[in-house]
């Protein structure tokens, strides 16, 4: 645990031979001695007694706080003068400078090595602290200097919403610098400056290395022309392309029902599709398809020996299903849209999987719901003169593209495309999802526990999402919209009878559920592709309680004060500089820590009630992410569900840092290092947890004191650790 860092605008004192009480305002003691809660025995050396005597590297060798004149003269240099002075300083001096002045963010920054350990953030066991200066660490910035975000050279950037998984709410308890940024191991954030004020929410910036989304761009040497179906049959066989899709069908099909199955007739065949039915399928869908089922080729016996050396390039195929979307997008037809929802549950590396989405992910999904309600899929299909099999598929393909819609602008932050009064499809039925007695056969469960011969079992985990997805989008709307958030994040009990209905339709929800999508443990004698689904759609009803609790945790603590702007190019008056300093004397750095905002033993305030149901949601995914077995997190996950994860481990370093006792503080603690044991374990067999995992790293591994305030209490028990 790193010492904590000295609130004061001079450590470099006149030393006698006197002693500071740890709490001093006026003469405060060194960061080892007032973590300690000890008295600074101050001598004539550069350090003090008591860290000479154990060795420890002492605040009082180095300034903490530099003048903001001197600042802001090395940042009016010239280019080529900041160049030379970086190049003429010590390694540990230059990472001094770009953690208090970074400079190389502003315009024409040079590139920043975001896979390199920073060395402000991650102490090493390894350093000589008698040899290396320790890099100093100012607690509370007094003013934050204006600075573009566009001009950010090799970075790309992006607004964290209400709701994204990172919490905008969280991070308003961080240590930002003076140019509002909190440095990481891998992401930068940003915060905009200037709020939260009354009825204004927290604002804050993603900032990632462009260089992190290279293997998500398109690649320039494969033009669209190039993807043809004779690309496509060199890569995949025919023999094998007929079994991909039945596992297509087996694993794929029950979560997302995005295809016709009339059109792929498995009865046609006895046991795979006519070769002519592939023909006749658009290359980008068949393409997306192949993609889809590979993962599961070793269910196949013949796939499992063909593709036991080598597997056909996934990466070539879903770039050809991308460019070929794109290509289509200005003449689509239902395939287009079916391609284009498979490739964006593509399954992704875990190198892939540890950085955020980018901007072109959700402009992809505008993309895609443009092309639906541009094909009519918005409007009821029922009574119009359309084959069966194509009013089936079309009525799918809408609740599909709705439920990524409700779900991605949660997850993400982001106002919804689809407006609720610009459609009127009705619900799915088992009507919606007829098939082949042979496909029947095989997407039946041997554990489900149907006795009705109308009761399609395989239809049910789809049309409960779709239930669900309802419940998602009302939560986004009356908690997390903009409008709805600006009222509501100051108001505790607006806040509360806000989420009292929601929380009651997440129960009644549970409850409909039959007993095969009920169980709580993997059920017996059932295949991978059924207890993936039933721990997805578990994951993702209390992934909504997660976010319910989350806004109300919002009101439960005041926000501090942001600090000044100041024009980076101007030079803060003489007056203004003096009048920091006496601000930084005057007061401790409580006065930023979170404090309660509401009356935790109120009687009828029901604040404890909900800090108690809080800890309680949490508890609750932890169990069921422990229950997962090795099918449920390898088979077929919505690919949104890597931000819910991330969305889980902000929620509970919210309930630490948040913590209004010493014992709520504990709980926190538990859980927190309870769910990083058990997602390092989940890495090992899905992907799908790594982004979930690298939050949660990157926020402890610097330490929790070093980014953000925290009450007391909460300090302790993490120096017990």
């Amino acid at each position: 645990m790193e010492p904590e860092p000295l609130h004061s605008t001079n450590a470099v004192r006149c030393r006698t031979n006197s002693s500071r009480p740890y709490r001093s305002k006026r003469h405060p003691p060194c960061d080892e001695c007032r973590r300690k809660k000890l008295r600074c025995q101050v001598d004539s050396h550069s350090s003090c007694q008591r860290c000479l005597t154990a060795g420890y590297p002492c605040s009082f060798a180095y300034p903490l706080h530099r003048r903001r004149g001197a600042a802001l003269s090395r940042s009016s240099a010239s280019p080529t003068q900041q160049v030379a002075t970086i190049n003429s300083t010590q390694p540990e001096q230059v990472s001094s400078i770009q953690q208090s002045h970074p400079a190389h963010l502003s315009t024409n920054p040079p590139p920043l090595d975001l896979f390199a350990p920073d060395p402000t953030e991650i102490p090493s066991a390894s350093v000589n602290t008698h040899t290396q200066t320790p890099i100093p660490f100012v607690e509370r910035h007094a003013h934050q200097t204006i600075q573009t975000l566009d001009g950010l050279d090799g970075f790309s950037y992006q607004v964290i919403g209400a709701s994204g998984e990172s919490d905008p709410w969280l991070l308003r308890h961080c240590k930002f610098n003076d140019k509002g940024f909190l440095l990481s191991h891998q992401v930068h954030f940003r915060n905009a400056g200037g709020v939260p004020l009354d009825e204004k929410i927290p604002v804050h910036f993603l900032v990632t290395a462009d260089r992190l989304y290279e293997s998500s761009e398109p690649s320039p040497e494969y033009p669209s022309s190039s993807f043809t179906r004779e690309e496509l049959d060199s890569l995949v066989s025919q023999e094998c392309g007929q079994r991909l899709v039945v596992l297509f069908f087996r694993f794929v099909f029950p979560t997302l029902p995005v295809l016709s199955c009339s059109q792929f007739d498995l009865a046609a065949a006895g046991t795979v599709p006519d070769p002519s039915t592939l023909q006749r399928t658009p290359v980008c869908l068949l393409a997306a398809i192949y993609a889809s089922a590979l993962p599961f080729a070793k269910f196949d016996d013949y796939l499992c020996l063909i593709y036991a050396y080598s597997l056909p390039s996934t990466d070539r195929l879903w770039r050809m299903v991308l460019a070929l979307v794109l290509q289509a997008s200005h003449t689509p037809r239902l395939a287009t849209l079916q391609a284009g929802i498979l490739y964006l549950h593509r399954p992704i590396s875990a190198t892939e999987g540890a950085v955020a989405d980018s901007v072109s992910v959700w402009s992809f999904v505008g993309m895609l719901v443009g092309i639906a309600t541009s094909l009519g899929l918005q409007l009821e299909c029922k009574p119009m003169g359309l084959p069966a099999w194509e009013r089936r598929i079309r009525r799918r393909l809408w609740w599909a593209m709705y439920a990524e819609d409700k779900w991605r602008s949660l997850l993400m932050g982001r106002p919804s495309y689809i407006r609720n009064d610009e459609w009127d499809v009705t619900d799915l039925g088992e009507e919606d999802f007829s098939v082949s007695d042979s496909l029947r056969d095989a997407l039946q469960s041997p554990s489900t526990d149907c006795n009705s011969s109308h009761e399609v079992w395989y239809a049910q985990p789809f049309q409960h999402f779709i239930r669900l997805s309802r419940i998602a989008d009302e939560l986004q709307q009356s908690l997390y919209a903009l409008r709805s958030a600006q009222r509501l994040c100051s108001d505790f009990h607006a806040t509360l009878e806000t989420a009292r209905p929601l929380l009651q339709k997440l129960k009644e929800w549970s409850e409909h559920l039959p007993a095969s999508l009920r169980q709580q443990t993997r059920p017996t004698n059932t295949m991978e592709r059924v207890s993936s689904q039933l721990g997805c759609l578990r994951f993702a009803c209390i992934l909504l309680e997660v976010f319910v609790f989350r806004a109300l945790l919002r009101p439960m603590v005041r926000s501090a004060a942001p600090p000044p702007l100041y024009e980076e190019t101007h030079a803060i008056p003489g007056l203004a500089d003096q009048f920091d300093d006496l601000i930084n004397q005057l007061f401790e750095v409580d006065e930023f820590e979170p404090s309660l905002a509401i009356d935790l033993s109120e009687e009828n305030g029901g604040g404890s009630a909900v800090l108690q149901a809080a800890e309680n949601c949490a508890a609750k995914m932890l169990r069921m992410v422990m229950r997962v077995g090795y099918g449920d997190t390898s088979g077929f996950w919505y690919s949104w569900s890597r931000i819910g994860f991330a969305t889980v481990s902000n929620f509970l370093i919210l309930l630490l840092v948040q913590a209004p006792t010493q014992d709520h503080a504990l709980r926190a603690k538990r859980l927190v290092d309870l769910w990083r044991n058990e997602l390092r374990n989940q890495k090992q067999s899905s992907s799908m947890v790594c982004l979930g995992l690298v939050r949660l790293e990157a926020t402890l591994w610097a330490g929790l004191s070093r980014n953000y305030y925290l009450p007391r209490h909460v300090k302790e028990i993490l120096e017990r650790e």
